[in-house]
């Protein structure tokens, strides 16, 4: 069975992968084939993906020749290593994820909205008998840029430009693990 909803995961991701010009445009791709998917909620699993592709209120994908700083994170069992950053407007930060912990995490920058809206997702795939953790979750996010999926002993990067000022999270949005404070607080002046 575990195989079964593997391979339809896998099927979808190929789909959304396959439409992902289209969601950058702002298209959408089409929720409805989507393995568990019924159709009332494929309106709100579209509307999902849009918001989760823009960005626009906190930045965008940083290029990595421009960083001017090197934050390493550690995520652990349930926790990150830091629960507080300050960076300036405009600054491109090259963050290093590193998961000393015996489980996946995940590390996304976003503001309140989004990492309320990604939670959801979280939710929404796990009901669909989707696994968050598998590599397929992370090839999802990869067009935003501002999310990692990491799996135990794995250390990953992910650049960032802040174009805006405010307070932003960092957050681990795997079903529990953001509730129980796997979260930290990024203020940008």
């Amino acid at each position: 069975m575990k195989h079964a909803i593997r391979k339809s995961f896998l099927m979808a991701v190929a789909l959304g992968l396959l439409a992902g010009p289209a969601v950058a445009a702002g298209e959408g791709h089409d929720h409805g084939s989507m393995p568990g998917m019924a159709d009332d909620m494929t309106g709100m699993m579209a509307e999902m993906d849009r918001q989760m592709a823009d960005t626009s209120a906190f930045g965008h994908k940083g290029d990595a020749a421009k960083a001017t700083r090197t934050v390493e994170i550690e995520a652990a069992d349930i926790r990150f290593g830091t629960t507080g950053l300050s960076f300036n407007v405009g600054e491109t930060v090259r963050f290093v994820v590193v998961n000393n912990g015996e489980q996946p995490h995940e590390f996304t920058i976003g503001d309140t909205a989004y990492q309320e809206t990604a939670r959801k997702m979280m939710r929404h795939m796990i009901e669909m008998g989707m696994d968050p953790a598998a590599p397929e979750h992370a090839a999802m996010h990869a067009p935003a840029g501002n999310t990692l999926t990491l799996d135990a002993g794995e250390t990953k990067e992910l650049v960032w430009t802040f174009t805006r000022a405010g307070t932003f999270e960092f957050s681990c949005n795997l079903i529990g693990h953001s509730e129980v404070g796997m979260k930290g607080r990024i203020v940008v002046g």
